[in-house]
């Protein structure tokens, strides 16, 4: 490996997401950490339905606009420049609502990098 700088228009999205995913760490060759921007535009979800993670740790870090997530707990609402973080076991659902002004610009790293996600069905 070494060094990149990475435009990340330069990486392609990744295909049959519901929102613009770029893996750019798939793009680098980076095995230990998933890293990955997102582009939610109003009225759509994150990469992922309702869901969890064994194993792995989430960092959301908003750069532009306000990303929504839904959990168990209820709903958050993460400002530009703010983080949010999900702990292994604690579902949640990244998403932009309809009636949002603009497109949601948000960074996502995960550790370990496993595939480890499991959909949650929240009680009715």
């Amino acid at each position: 490996m070494g060094y990149h700088v990475v435009d990340p228009s330069d990486v392609e999205p990744a295909p049959d997401r519901p929102s613009t995913q770029r893996p750019i760490a798939d793009h680098v060759g980076l095995d230990r950490v998933a890293v990955n921007r997102y582009e939610i535009g109003p009225g759509e979800r994150g990469p992922l339905a309702y869901h969890y993670h064994e194993e792995q740790e989430e960092v959301f870090y908003v750069a532009a606009g306000d990303l929504h997530v839904r959990t168990p707990d209820g709903e958050y609402v993460v400002e530009a420049g703010e983080f949010f973080v999900a702990e292994p076991d604690h579902p949640h659902l990244a998403y932009n609502p309809e009636d949002a002004d603009r497109t949601v610009r948000a960074i996502a790293i995960g550790a370990p990098r496993v595939d480890d996600v499991h959909r949650y069905e929240p009680d009715p």
